[in-house]
């Protein structure tokens, strides 16, 4: 009798902290089936899983939570919790409750980081709410939430991680991200004054916007200016970027706006987009699955060819902490491929090609990076920088866009005839 009483007490205790590394995720039902699936598929295909991310004690403190969940708030807030322990800006779900904190940068509109041991606000979005606030660049923020923001920060991290300076910025960055619904109060100092910000955050569908804007711009109506709106998910896309170029085939010159991809989007877009830059079979971009050593062990991309023409003029694309996944990946291609220039800020820096995987239970979408993303030439997409950078917080040029500003410059010198 002893010994099956200590049987059960064993098989709980093993149900109750959820797969072993390695081992298959027991049978079960409910969100606990749903927080096995998303476990092991980040056991088996994150290609970013570390060492020093123990992600089988993940699994003890948040299945028991995501097993007792009685509605899908519980759920989602027991699934959050777990992927929140990887501090990685490209984990997503496709739920969220009114009070979790809001995806980066897909539903934020403040990039916060770390600089010289002070939390700075280094960008802000364009006519966005908080941009409608107060918020500026260069903003040191001091409390979030009424919290000082090293203690804010801090409760944000398992101790193994409060002093890694990526996982430190991913919670800066979710902090200053704010919540779904709901109010978002920042204390900042700037410019010698204390700032005090109260951003409101609502849970509103995206409006609908034309899918790119496409114009001529310029003293003489020489240049081309296409900008996408965040749609490089939708293939619909496609035709009208076809149709915009069409109209700019004769310009002496393209900026290509990216600076709305904060969504991310899918490489079959991107590369369709790419292909339209291109006369032969060119290298693009490097994908290497989880184990792979070195970006020299997996072959490069190649991007073919498309559409009636390509489009062979100078081409400038412009980058800010906006442009996110594959609209990295877009931004890379072009430089590669069709030997354009990069200006502006660093972009997002998000890690990885995207997987998704539907829970069998609530139907929730996990999204993850299971492959690792690289340059052509070897850098790690999230790490590569463009050719011309812009400092946005003490920017150069007088008063308007910065970044836009600095490629009309480029393109200002004509090409000799």
């Amino acid at each position: 009798m002893h010994g099956r009483r200590r049987f059960l007490r064993d098989a709980l205790a093993v149900l109750a902290a959820g797969p072993a590394l390695g081992r298959a995720a027991p049978a079960s039902t409910g969100g606990a089936a749903d927080f096995d699936a998303l476990w092991r598929a980040i056991d088996e295909g994150y290609a970013y899983l570390e060492r020093g991310q123990d992600w089988s004690s993940a699994s003890a403190r948040w299945r028991p939570r995501a097993a007792a969940a009685r509605t899908r708030e519980d759920l989602v807030a027991a699934l959050e919790g777990a992927i929140a322990e990887l501090n990685d800006e490209h984990v997503t779900l496709d739920a969220h409750r009114p009070g979790s904190l809001r995806p980066v940068p897909t539903a934020t509109d403040l990039w916060g980081e770390w600089i010289g041991g002070q939390a700075m606000i280094s960008a802000v979005r364009a006519g966005s709410i908080a941009d409608v606030a107060g918020a500026v660049p260069g903003m040191r923020v001091t409390s979030i939430q009424s919290k000082p923001v090293e203690q804010a920060v801090r409760g944000m991290l398992r101790r193994n991680r409060q002093a890694d300076p990526r996982a430190r910025d991913w919670a800066l960055r979710r902090l200053v991200a704010g919540p779904w619904t709901g109010t978002l109060a920042i204390e900042a100092e700037f410019a010698g004054r204390v700032r005090r910000l109260a951003i409101a955050r609502e849970d509103v569908p995206a409006a609908g916007t034309p899918p790119l804007i496409a114009r001529r711009i310029g003293e003489d109506r020489d240049l081309g200016y296409l900008r996408v709106k965040n749609n490089l998910g939708d293939a619909g896309l496609v035709p009208h970027f076809d149709a915009a170029l069409q109209q700019l085939k004769s310009t002496r010159g393209l900026i290509l706006d990216l600076r709305e991809t904060q969504s991310g989007g899918s490489a079959e877009v991107a590369r369709a987009l790419l292909g339209r830059f291109v006369t032969a079979r060119s290298p693009w971009i490097v994908r290497a699955p989880r184990g792979t050593k070195r970006s020299a062990d997996v072959p490069v991309e190649q991007v073919s060819p498309r559409g009636p023409f390509a489009y062979a003029a100078r081409t400038v694309v412009l980058v800010d902490r906006w442009t996110a996944g594959e609209g990295e990946s877009l931004a890379i291609g072009l430089e590669v491929a069709a030997k354009a220039t990069l200006v502006g800020t660093e972009m997002a820096g998000l890690r990885g090609d995207i997987r998704e995987l539907r829970l069998p239970g609530s139907g929730i979408v996990l999204r993850y990076p299971a492959a690792r993303v690289f340059h052509a030439n070897g850098t790690p997409r999230e790490v590569v920088r463009p050719a011309v950078p812009v400092d946005i917080v003490s920017p150069s040029g007088g008063p308007g866009d910065p970044i836009l500003y600095q490629a009309l410059k480029l393109l200002e010198a004509r090409a000799p005839a």
